[in-house]
């Protein structure tokens, strides 16, 4: 079995290949030498979320990074993909499969439109004949250097999931705490609701039951998070009556903002209405946090049928994401510009998304960040 690989253009048509001449893995090259070398490269286009390889793949190459990034990751805690590394433009990864001939030790995925340079056993071998200093040379500064990356990282995770350990068993305790006092507002407000046949009184006790729940579902969301394991509670349901739930949970920050619907699909879906409600209450709350500083406040929500299922599309106004957090931005406790924000709001979402074998995507500029969200019809 051999890996399969993304749009590829011709190694030789150097018009249309960027140059991997900036890269580390290259650095101290001759012209000559790499102009030799070039024509062992590879041109590969990926799209965004594309995997390049996976995890136990037969190794036959490595890879050059001309532009985007790569998340390196690992199956790992319920069989989630645990990230490892974010690797940026002029770095390249893979090699460690041609030096041991094993299979791949991990995962490798584009985070967003990424371009790499393919080199095979025999580009590898005829790199080390041409410039064998320089390159062993490149090759150990950067696994050195990946070396204390990753001590860094490891002791980052570990301090995570000992926090993520702690928020369960923490939320599980008040859950436990909670239910008895929860119990009794329930009965009281059946009891209400029975004995008053007012409109008012019924459309109250309604209301107050609502926000059980969803405290009930929000808790219950942090102890699926927390243990890497998130249970659906599917139905069908329309389109339009998921866009009149969002527009009722925007109306706390009209006028100051307006908000757009595109909506092109609407049909029947089949997910967790509550959990997707909660993804999209939570991505336009950052939306709108995001614009409380620009003059133009636009949100627009699209949804349309792809070939595959549904997009949603949600697009703000605001001040944007910082390049260097991007790659960085689905991970538990990364946050940016929120005094008060925890880090879990984009992870949880997700973890929930994924659940629904969906994909969940974004881009960010200065003008603006637009979240992307693929879903299937059906659960």
């Amino acid at each position: 079995m051999t890996e399969t690989f993304p749009a590829q253009i011709s190694p030789n048509d150097t018009r249309k290949g960027p140059s991997f001449r900036d890269n580390a893995l290259l650095d101290g090259l001759s012209d000559d030498i790499y102009a030799e070398l070039a024509d062992k490269i590879t041109v590969i286009q990926c799209s965004p979320n594309e995997i390049i390889f996976e995890e136990n793949d037969p190794g036959d190459s490595l890879y050059l990074i001309a532009k985007g990034s790569v998340k390196i990751s690992k199956r790992g805690r319920a069989g989630q993909q645990e990230t490892l590394a974010y690797l940026m433009e002029c770095d390249f990864f893979g090699e460690m499969a041609l030096v041991d001939t094993g299979k791949r030790s991990a995962q490798a995925a584009a985070v967003d439109h990424v371009v790499v340079g393919r080199i095979d056993r025999d580009g590898w071998d005829l790199l080390l004949q041409l410039a064998p200093h320089q390159v062993l040379g490149n090759f150990t500064r950067s696994v050195t250097k990946r070396l204390r990356h990753n001590n860094q990282h490891f002791i980052e995770e570990v301090m995570r999931s000992e926090r993520l350990s702690l928020i369960g068993s923490t939320i599980s305790s008040i859950v436990h705490d909670m239910n008895n006092p929860i119990s009794c507002i329930l009965c009281a407000c059946e009891v209400i609701r029975k004995n008053n046949s007012e409109g008012l009184v019924s459309e109250a006790a309604e209301l107050i039951r609502g926000a059980i729940k969803n405290m009930e579902n929000m808790t219950r969301e942090l102890i699926d998070f927390s243990r890497g394991n998130t249970q659906l509670n599917p139905e069908f349901f329309l389109v339009d009556d998921l866009v009149d739930a969002i527009e009722a949970e925007f109306s706390r920050y009209r006028p100051q903002i307006e908000l757009r619907f595109e909506v092109s699909y609407n049909g029947a879906i089949q997910a967790d209405r509550h959990r997707l409600l909660r993804v999209f209450s939570n991505l336009i709350r950052n939306a709108c946090e995001a614009m409380a500083k620009t003059d133009c406040k636009i949100l627009t929500f699209a949804i349309k049928r792809t070939d595959t299922g549904l997009r949603f599309e949600i697009s703000d106004t605001g001040c944007g994401i910082p390049a260097e957090l991007l790659p960085r931005i689905f991970e538990p406790f990364v946050t940016h510009g929120k005094s008060n924000g925890t880090g879990l709001g984009l992870a949880i979402s997700k973890a929930v998304v994924e659940a629904h074998h969906g994909i969940i995507s974004v881009k960010s500029s200065e003008q603006g960040t637009t979240f992307t969200i693929d879903l299937p019809v059906q659960a």
